[in-house]
């Protein structure tokens, strides 16, 4: 080693350490470059994420402000309509993508999103043809009913916003987030900027937000796809589309359960309070659950940088790390909404009066209890990363379909005999049922896995 050489001169000295030390010094630039490149990375990832949320968030928030209860009711039953398709499609195409695009298909790439824009296609006239059914036949049922037109919003929406989500996908599996948030950029000037205009002709409606959705997404996907440089040219066609199908549905059969159930266990008090108190006490729902918004959106960019540094830890088996890392990601998850929600709760009644402009006043002492609800529901959020990492999707679903059973065994009658306060209730149970059965299960697979790592050793005697 070089500590034990005895030196006789000061110029072997100085050789001496001229040779010993550009190793260090490039190994510790190479390391803060590392951070620097994924500190950058991870904030644009944030960009990204909070240009689109926000966007969306402005356009709620300007609906809440100039439409009477009932409109804004429809506006909110039709965007969880939108929230399922969409859950459905990232579990089905754009979470294996992210798997597969940069594994499997690395080196084809190009040809792979050819495949995905292919099946898009297929999702999206379906989707259209089967959104425009049900509004004609509510139109038959109920020609004055505003979910009509917010049907037919969601319907021509839908297709064009997932397609700019498969183009950001794209973008993520080459580790690019910069191009993703350029084009998050575009699409939030688009929505915000055609929403004031629209708000300032007197035109504003469900349908308008939905169309300018549409509007943002046409104009920004095709350029991304562009930059992408895919290929619609197949070395062995059919066959290649049932190779990436067959594993997409491999995958994402479990993802598609537990994202459905993520979905199903907020999303069912719209229905039930719209069923048994009318759709402005959805709408109601709706203005209160705009505070979560932000915080949740920002916690699933995060989760674009988690996931994978939580699957890189699994599969190097490193158990110290492994053991620590559940109850750090819950730290940061969890720490990270209680800082949000301490200010919003804080300043809550000039925050929804200055932001609905005098509406849903009603809300006020309700916005502790989501806030309480928001906290463990993202909580449960850190611990399915660790499942989805230990290639567990399997079990994510059987935390979210324990919290979905809560939300039906309780919500039903809870909402039905207390309101809006009935539903908000049993959203907190039911996301505390959600962080509890993940964390178990995480724990349960850790021990598992540590008990495989370490077999025991038998000692015979002589």
């Amino acid at each position: 080693m070089a500590d034990t050489v005895i030196n006789t001169s000061l110029e072997g000295t100085s050789v001496e350490r001229v040779v010993a030390c550009p190793p260090l010094i490039r190994e510790r630039k190479a390391m803060w470059s590392g951070v620097r490149l994924w500190s950058f990375r991870g904030l644009l990832a944030l960009l990204d994420q909070g240009l689109i949320s926000g966007a969306n968030f402005l356009v709620g928030i300007l609906l809440a402000r100039h439409l009477a209860p009932d409109r804004y009711g429809a506006y909110a039953m039709a965007f969880e309509v939108f929230l399922f398709l969409s859950v459905a499609y990232g579990a089905l195409v754009l979470e294996p993508l992210s798997v597969f695009g940069s594994s499997v298909y690395k080196d084809s790439n190009r040809e792979y999103l050819g495949i995905l824009l292919r099946i898009h296609s297929v999702i999206a006239a379906v989707v259209f043809l089967g959104l425009g059914v049900c509004a004609l036949v509510l139109q038959w049922i109920e020609p004055s009913s505003n979910m009509v037109s917010a049907l037919v919003g969601v319907g021509v929406a839908t297709p064009c916003v997932l397609l700019f989500w498969l183009a950001r996908r794209g973008f993520y599996v080459r580790l690019s987030p910069r191009h993703a948030a350029a084009g998050a950029f575009v699409y939030s000037v688009v929505v915000v900027g055609g929403l004031v205009v629209v708000d300032h002709l007197g035109h504003l409606s469900p349908l308008a937000a939905f169309l300018l959705m549409a509007v943002g997404a046409a104009v920004t996907a095709p350029m991304m796809l562009a930059r992408l440089g895919l290929t619609l040219k197949l070395k062995s066609g059919a066959y290649e589309i049932c190779e990436v199908i067959r594993r997409h549905w491999g995958y994402g059969r479990w993802a598609l359960g537990s994202a459905v159930a993520i979905w199903f266990s907020g999303a069912i008090y719209y229905p039930i309070l719209g069923a048994f108190h009318g759709l402005a006490e959805a709408g109601n729902l709706k203005a209160l659950m705009n505070f979560s918004s932000p915080i949740g959106q920002a916690f699933a960019a995060m989760s674009l940088l988690s996931l994978p540094y939580a699957a890189r830890i699994h599969h190097h088996d490193n158990l110290r790390d492994r053991s620590h890392l559940s109850a750090r990601l819950a730290i940061i998850y969890g720490g990270g909404t209680i800082f949000y929600w301490v200010i919003i709760v804080i300043f809550r009644e000039p925050i929804v009066h200055h932001l609905y402009a005098g509406h849903y006043a009603d809300i006020t002492s309700l916005v502790p209890w989501l806030a309480l609800g928001s906290v463990l529901r993202i909580s449960a959020t850190s611990q399915a990363v660790i499942l989805r990492a230990m290639h567990s999707p399997s079990l994510v679903f059987v935390a979210y379909a324990a919290a979905s059973a809560v939300a039906v065994l309780l919500g039903v009658p809870c909402t039905w005999a207390f309101g809006l306060a009935g539903s908000v209730i049993t959203l907190v149970l039911s996301s505390a049922v959600a962080f509890v059965v993940a964390s178990a299960l995480v724990h349960r697979n850790s021990l598992g896995l540590k008990q495989s790592s370490n077999p025991p050793v038998s000692v015979s005697g002589s």
